[in-house]
């Protein structure tokens, strides 16, 4: 075929792709219209809410495990619990977020935030189907969780070098968590402009004696106190501290090579009053065998705050 030939016969098609094209749009259902491929806005995108996975427990029982990805470049949304954030059945709802950080993470995980929260569906329900539903953005999105798709099953033992999930305590003799679920602090009562003082201690968890690859047998602990629940975001003092950044602090006890407790600290202020939660998620990223992308490996602890 000559030149001449082969550009008329592109010429020939690339028109019956623009003839076509529009036609096949207008053929598309009215909502799906509502969803085309773009660049993000700064605000008034909606948020999605995720089902990361579900781990099927020792005693039958089923972990749930979910995340939200917050469409925005800059606006942080705030959906209350109710019609526009519920969870089905109604026994499991409550414990999710209300508030929605933008996220900014390398990788294919970009926006995402992973395993804000979890639900624990006893033995009986293994089967039913979690239902979490967000209305923000003028957009309406519900996800399924199910625990019948092997896809989505994860593991709760060791990964590849031995790592477990890290501990939480909110007293060095109280209840311990070591998965998303986690466990939730006695409340806390301050005043709207009051600093207060949030607390917890932490523990890097794991069996990596019998791995070579190791270089340690304890890695230090990454934390970050972020927003759970709320009518409006408070100030964090130091949010977020990586493993990486509490090994090079002069005298913490987290570094590489301690299996003891750690007492993390923070400083809030709220302002406005009402009923908050503050999420501290502990993670072990400097291990090896640990990182976000994988849904491991971090814990989480929940502070409920009243502010008068």
């Amino acid at each position: 075929m000559s030149r001449n030939n082969r550009t008329a016969t592109s010429l020939l098609a690339f028109a019956l792709f623009c003839l076509t094209s529009a036609p096949l749009f207008a053929q598309l259902p009215e909502h799906l219209r509502d969803y085309p491929l773009g660049a993000r806005s700064a605000s008034g995108e909606a948020v999605a809410p995720m089902f990361n996975g579900w781990i099927k427990n020792e005693d039958g029982t089923i972990t749930m495990i979910f995340g939200f990805a917050n469409q925005n470049l800059e606006e942080q949304v705030n959906v209350p619990i109710g019609p526009n954030n519920k969870i089905e059945p109604a026994q499991f709802d409550g414990v999710q977020p209300t508030h929605f950080p933008v996220y900014r993470r390398p990788g294919f995980v970009g926006l995402q935030e992973r395993g804000s929260f979890a639900v624990i569906l006893p033995a009986d329900m293994a089967d039913t189907e979690v239902v979490w539903t967000l209305n923000s953005g003028g957009k309406s999105y519900s996800v399924p969780g199910r625990a019948t798709t092997p896809a989505y099953e994860m593991s709760a033992g060791e990964r590849a070098l031995g790592t477990l999930k890290p501990a939480i305590r909110f007293s060095i003799n109280g209840p311990e968590a070591t998965d998303p679920v986690g466990i939730y602090a006695s409340p806390i009562t301050t005043t709207v402009g009051s600093s207060v003082t949030l607390s917890a201690y932490v523990q890097d968890r794991g069996n990596r004696a019998d791995y070579e690859d190791n270089e340690s047998l304890f890695y230090p602990l990454g934390t970050e106190w972020v927003l759970h629940q709320g009518p409006a975001e408070p100030n964090i003092e130091t949010a977020k501290i990586t493993g990486r950044d509490r090994a090079k602090e002069e005298g913490e006890s987290g570094s590489s090579g301690s299996n003891g407790w750690t007492e993390v600290t923070t400083q809030v202020t709220f302002p406005e009053p009402g009923d908050y939660v503050i999420r501290l998620r502990v993670d072990n990223f400097t291990a090896p065998d640990s990182q976000f992308d994988n849904v491991c490996c971090w814990s989480n602890g929940y502070v409920p705050v009243t502010v008068n």
